[in-house]
């Protein structure tokens, strides 16, 4: 079972073959330090050193320019969850979850990994009582500005942030593509589609569709190499837009997927009346994002996620209500809905009032 199912439904409260019994408080609470050991493996590229054969610790030491008696504290527990093995003679492999720390690998974790455990990030976390208290993300109160704006300003953190979200995103689209008949479309917009993942198989798939994708101009110029490369640019327009004022005109589907969580609901408004604004009268909506059930108990996965949206950025996820509230605010009417195999990616589908 691949890493990135056996999570969804292991943390959705499913039992998966192999899982172990519930942890006691401390387990859980200590597995900050495993987050931890995988971040720094991910920053020192421990995975891709190992990936053709196995090194001991001194050659990774000097490779990676650590203290080679912490490293190998480092490489021992993460040997002790099967992320490395360690063999008689003191060199260590790739173990079953190690593959997915490699940089070029299928589902590859690496990035996300170094988005998540960066200093930034943690920042704000280490902000989320500070963050309850103000009503505020805690990664806004550490850095002094919104996330995006703060990415704006970091390249380098900019740049991993893309390529995070591309791992989940290319894990993400066939399921989609599966889910939902986009051929039915003749062009696609992809509103806030990062690096066009989700574009891309569905061009891939349905050769008779072409596409929009629009997005800020640091991530367009990250998407555009990858279209090239597989021959879509011919019939896929890339646009650098500000999703809040204006998206472009011309398609006769617009889609968001993973865009409203990140914003408050007046900016998730505005973000939809953009759409609806730019699709002509028989123009279809189809946003892709969670519907968070309310319920104790339920969707363990989704309300992690939506706590993770809390500390580092203004929106959340929300319930199929309040989603189809947000809709009627931009003259929109929810007219299908359809769950997918991800946990937090339902699609729904609305037309304009």
């Amino acid at each position: 079972m691949g890493i990135f199912r056996r999570l969804w439904q292991r943390l959705k409260g499913r039992r998966v073959a192999g899982d172990l019994p519930e942890e006691p408080v401390f387990w859980t609470l200590a597995r900050v330090y495993l987050a931890r050991a995988y971040y720094v493996a991910a920053e020192l590229g421990i995975a891709d050193l190992l990936e053709e054969c196995p090194r001991g610790v001194d050659e990774l030491a000097e490779a990676t320019r650590t203290d080679p008696r912490f490293l190998y504290r480092l490489l021992r527990a993460l040997a002790a969850f099967n992320v490395l093995a360690e063999d008689d003679q003191g060199c260590f492999r790739l173990g079953p979850s190690g593959q997915a720390l490699v940089t070029h690998a299928p589902g590859s974790v690496r990035h996300w990994t170094m988005l998540v455990g960066h200093r930034a990030w943690q920042q704000g976390l280490a902000l989320a009582l500070e963050a309850m208290g103000q009503g505020k993300p805690g990664f806004e109160l550490a850095h002094g500005r919104p996330f995006y704006a703060y990415l704006r300003e970091h390249g380098d953190y900019a740049r991993t942030f893309v390529r995070g979200m591309s791992a989940w995103s290319d894990w993400h689209a066939p399921q989609l593509v599966r889910a939902c008949d986009f051929s039915r479309f003749a062009t696609i917009a992809d509103i806030g589609g990062g690096n066009g993942s989700l574009l891309i198989e569905i061009l891939q798939r349905c050769p008779q569709v072409r596409g929009i994708l629009v997005d800020q101009p640091e991530t367009i110029a990250q998407a555009r190499p990858r279209f090239e490369a597989r021959g879509l640019d011919r019939r896929c327009i890339l646009v650098s837009a500000d999703i809040l004022q204006a998206v472009p005109e011309g398609a006769d589907a617009y889609v968001l997927k993973h865009v409203l969580r990140d914003w408050a609901d007046p900016q998730a408004v505005q973000i939809l009346k953009a759409c609806h604004r730019a699709m002509p009268a028989h123009g279809r909506l189809l946003v892709i994002d969670a519907l968070l059930d309310p319920a104790n108990g339920t969707d363990r996965l989704v309300k992690l996620i939506d706590l993770e949206q809390m500390f580092i950025l203004p929106g959340g996820l929300r319930t199929q209500k309040e989603l189809e509230g947000l809709l009627d605010q931009a003259g929109f009417r929810r007219i299908d809905v359809r769950r997918t195999s991800i946990a937090d990616a339902a699609i729904l589908e609305a037309v304009k009032h």
